[in-house]
């Protein structure tokens, strides 16, 4: 999804400006490099991730893979603004960059909901059954309660990626959401009783117990997890969720 399109250099040929590009001169170390950049940043180590891709940008200042992960790891350490440069930076190398697109509709998400879920659409037309873009775009459906169509982008998204984790539990948490939670329930421990869960599966998996009106087992996933007092608050925020059907679903890191 995230490999440099070859139209894109003829696009830019035929425009008469090909910028100066290192995407043709990685070697196999800084492949793998950026390779533990991104496992990095999906285990929460953003400092380390961001520390990789700058060095990789050290030797390779137009390298575009290193400055889209530099961007999601500065987005997950909150650094918005030089997020949005490198973003932009990478996209004024490589402007159909998938990665670096979806960066930037992911920073519309806390302001202007119609705004990330149209970037989303626009990056889906030119990266048709992209199994993240289809999750960022079942996400931000989601978020605008148009649960049906963000089922209906999941189920696709898991045509494509059957064992993407991120996209089965956004698609348990929208159906608990559309009045399924028996059923989400039911996906969701599946999936905390799998080898190597997370936590974030397992408070998922309390959430769709509350919205199956099933408190006394939340309360007892959620002590796994958290103190007694931590507990007993997240259960009473998940109450106050049930009746209007709103909650933050999983979102794609960068690459997942």
């Amino acid at each position: 999804m995230r490999n440099f399109s070859a139209g894109v250099i003829v696009a830019l040929a035929v425009a008469g400006c090909v910028p100066r590009t290192d995407q043709g001169m990685n070697t196999s170390s800084d492949r793998q490099s950026l390779d533990s950049a991104r496992a990095a940043l999906a285990e929460g180590e953003a400092g380390t991730s961001l520390a990789i891709a700058h060095g990789v940008l050290a030797s390779q200042p137009h390298n575009v893979a290193a400055l889209a992960q530099a961007g999601d790891a500065e987005m997950q350490m909150g650094d918005r603004l030089n997020a949005e440069a490198d973003y932009k930076r990478a996209l004024a190398i490589a402007p159909h960059d998938v990665k670096a697109r979806l960066g930037l509709a992911k920073m519309l998400l806390r302001d202007n909901l119609p705004a990330a879920e149209a970037a989303f659409r626009a990056i889906l037309a030119d990266a048709p059954h992209n199994p993240v873009v289809l999750n960022d775009l079942g996400y931000t459906l989601d978020l605008q309660d148009h649960h049906t169509e963000a089922q209906a982008y999941y189920v696709e998204a898991l045509a494509s990626d059957p064992n993407r984790l991120s996209v089965r539990v956004n698609l348990a948490l929208s159906l608990a959401l559309s009045g399924q939670a028996p059923r989400a329930e039911a996906m969701l421990r599946d999936l905390a009783q799998t080898a190597g869960a997370s936590s974030k599966v397992r408070l998922d998996l309390a959430l769709a117990q509350v919205m199956a009106g099933h408190d006394n087992d939340a309360a007892l996933t959620m002590s796994t997890e958290l103190s007694p007092d931590d507990a007993k608050q997240a259960l009473l925020g998940m109450k106050e969720l049930k009746p209007v059907g709103k909650v933050t679903v999983t979102e794609s890191s960068s690459p997942k």
